[in-house]
């Protein structure tokens, strides 16, 4: 293998594992922590935090003499490919942790994702991501007259091949476990590339001088081999922060009303590196002044309220337009290749910044979803300096005028942002009574009045509705919105009083408990609630909620992920299981695995005994992979539709399951829609179910 093809296989092939790694381990752990959004956001932030010490290994082994460089990286090499032949012995595959693993119901879930996701895979992780910068630096010395920014760029596309291959080409074909061990082979002819390059430079000298920069890619190396200043390093980690803070708050504004699943992830990942590769790769393109005016002009429309679609559009092409201003920006400032580990250090650590801001920052700060608009205004003022630190520079007095006034011009527009946020979050909670922020979501209970006069409460996660009650006289204890009579969980329901003995229910997702109105004396609900916060509002000595309270049955509540509750309990007996887990808009994945259905089986009185599933949904199609998971399990399937919509009721669709057909008579005809592919617990393609 020559060295130039080791080089680029290292890179190219040490990026896509990068990336892939990413996806499985989330997806592996999502269930594990009740399929929330936030899983997704706090990986990415370990992720981050690993890649920086990834780029200060490099960083720190690239300023020792060749020999001490090669046998400490050819020693990690060891270690960690040793790792993974052990962990291939004592695990499901060499990535992929065991049941042991899974979290503490009581424990922090940030802590836990943190702590679980180094343990699994930290050492390979950071090998990996020291594979871009000190590669760069190898070959530098080891072809001086080529420009190693070029590499960069291949590092990028490596990582968008691993990034749109996983859910369009792995996730369908593989489940988990084969993923991880297909993972490890790949890392073993990726280590095998990087010893390759290793020996190509063990005998090179260390190149204490200025080479070539990144004249080859078009950007304008530095005039000296002098270290930038403090100020020109600081902007290096902002114009690095800015992006990956929007691509935090753009994810977690896309997942927290869809589904937190892999394929949602990528599509912001993809373009927030495709900026990169652009940036780096063909840096003719690049011009400040447009990009700036594209940004402004985005930042301006993503300003009123739009369509589902017409928003999503705008918040992706916002993603890309910021994403490729900044990152052009930085690849313009980047320093000679002596300074090259460094440089990327503070890109690294940019990016780790502007991701913990976001995803962990944010939910301490804020009781609602405000990061998105706030990290926009964040990009305009950043954006404005940029212009005027650039005025400082230039020649021309009309250009260096013009300059400072698009900084100016921004910082307004960055004023105006958070004016707007501000003004909109008052107006939004005018009418609250109550706002959280936890790793499970935003709630709001917000107490209005209907035109007939009579006042409610209603409970939203993020732009979901999840039930109301009223406040006062009889209706205060009727079942609304997607749980009245006419809905398929009230016929379930109803059905109950057919039985000669008290009822067992259990409900999985609490909302504000209106199922419990259903309730009859002797009858005992269990409701499993995976956020303390949407607990408290039923259960507090002075609840906002007073369903629970108010039943007539008796009523326990279980707290931790349903899934992990129920697996460990004995059988319940339930008459009637419901599944209504919303995250968001969606129902956790991991409760429509085929495992999981067998699981509901398990707690279920006898083979009458009903099974409801609420599967309403902008943005899915879930009714066939309910059926699906479920006839693995044994049940039948009938799908109940209420188009009802006033004060008390909301469209729903609900599909019942039984294991005796003759139970489900009376809801309706047998299921009949197309037939398609049970998810399990290692594998689950969200593609089968978008509503395209």
């Amino acid at each position: 293998m020559s060295p130039a093809v080791a080089f680029g296989l290292a890179i190219g092939l040490g990026a896509c594992l990068l990336f892939q790694i990413q996806f499985l381990l989330a997806k592996l752990i999502l269930p594990w922590f009740g399929g929330s959004p936030s899983v997704w956001s706090t990986s990415l932030v370990a992720f981050q935090v690993l890649l920086l010490a990834g780029y200060a290994y490099a960083h720190a082994i690239a300023s020792l003499p060749r020999r001490a460089q090669w046998l400490r990286h050819v020693g990690v090499i060891a270690i960690v490919l040793g790792l993974l032949a052990w962990r291939a012995a004592t695990w499901p595959s060499p990535v992929t942790p065991g049941d042991g693993w899974k979290p503490d119901p009581d424990g922090s879930p940030i802590a836990q994702i943190l702590l679980l996701l180094t343990g699994a895979i930290g050492l390979p992780f950071v090998l990996l991501a020291s594979t871009s910068p000190l590669l760069q630096r190898w070959y530098a010395d080891r072809f001086p007259e080529r420009s190693p920014y070029r590499l960069y760029a291949l590092s990028n596309l490596g990582s968008l091949g691993g990034l749109i291959s996983y859910p369009l080409i792995i996730e369908p074909r593989l489940d988990l476990f084969q993923q991880g061990r297909w993972w490890a082979v790949a890392y073993l002819v990726y280590a095998g590339a990087v010893l390759a390059c290793a020996r190509s430079v063990r005998s090179v000298e260390v190149s204490r001088e200025s080479g070539v920069g990144n004249r080859e890619s078009g950007i304008e190396s530095p005039e000296s081999d002098a270290l930038p200043s403090v100020g020109a390093q600081a902007l290096w980690l902002l114009l690095a922060a800015i992006p990956a803070a929007l691509l935090q708050a753009t994810t977690t504004k896309i997942t927290q009303d869809i589904a937190a699943v892999p394929f949602l992830w990528m599509v912001p990942l993809a373009i927030y590196l495709v900026t990169f590769i652009i940036a780096f790769e063909v840096p003719r393109l690049f011009r400040l002044e447009w990009l700036t005016l594209a940004v402004a002009l985005g930042m301006a429309a993503a300003l009123p309220e739009w369509s589902t679609r017409v928003t999503l559009a705008t918040t992706l092409g916002l993603l890309g337009l910021v994403g490729w201003c900044f990152h052009g920006e930085l690849a313009a400032r980047a320093p000679a290749p002596r300074h090259l580990t460094r440089y990327f250090l503070l890109v690294s650590a940019g990016g780790a910044l502007g991701s913990a801001v976001v995803a962990l920052g944010a939910p301490i700060a804020f009781d609602g979803l405000v990061e998105y608009p706030l990290t926009l205004m964040a990009a305009a003022l950043v954006l404005g300096l940029v212009h005027v630190t650039r005025a400082e520079h230039l020649t021309s007095r009309w250009g260096s005028r013009i300059a400072r006034i698009a900084g100016v011009m921004l910082a307004v527009l960055g004023g105006v942002i958070g004016g707007k946020t501000a003004l909109g979050w008052v107006e939004l909670t005018s009418d609250a009574v109550f706002t959280s922020r936890s790793f499970f979501g935003a709630l709001r209970v917000r107490e209005q009045v209907f035109d007939t006069g009579e006042r409610y409460r209603r409970l939203q996660h993020g732009t979901t509705l999840h039930g109301l009650q009223y406040l006062a006289g009889d209706k205060a204890k009727v079942a609304t919105t997607y749980y009245t009579t006419s809905s398929g969980v009230g016929q379930a329901m109803g059905a109950l009083t057919m039985l000669e003995r008290p009822a067992r229910v259990g409900v999985i997702g609490l909302g504000v408990g209106t199922l419990a109105a259903y309730g009859r004396p002797g009858d005992a609900f269990t409701f499993f609630e995976i956020d303390p916060q949407v607990v408290a509002l039923s259960t507090a000595p002075t609840p906002l909620f007073r369903y629970l309270r108010e039943s007539a049955a008796r009523i326990s509540v279980v707290g931790g992920d349903a899934r992990l509750s129920l697996e460990r309990a004995r059988p319940h007996g339930f008459d009637v299981l419901v599944v209504d887990a919303f995250s968001s808009d969606s129902v956790p994945v991991h409760l429509l695995t085929q495992e999981a259905f067998a699981l509901y089986a398990r707690h279920l009185h006898d083979a009458r005994s009903v099974l409801a599933v609420h599967t309403s949904n902008r943005y899915l199609e879930l009714e066939g992979i309910v059926q699906a998971s479920g006839a693995r399990a044994g049940f039948h399937a009938v799908e109940v539709v209420n188009d009802l919509v006033d004060n008390e009721s909301e469209r729903s669709t609900w599909m019942l399951l039984a294991r005796d057909p003759a139970a489900l008579t009376a809801f309706g005809e047998a299921w009949a829609g197309a037939q398609t592919t049970p998810w399990t617990v290692a594998a689950s393609n969200l593609l089968q179910t978008v509503r395209w």
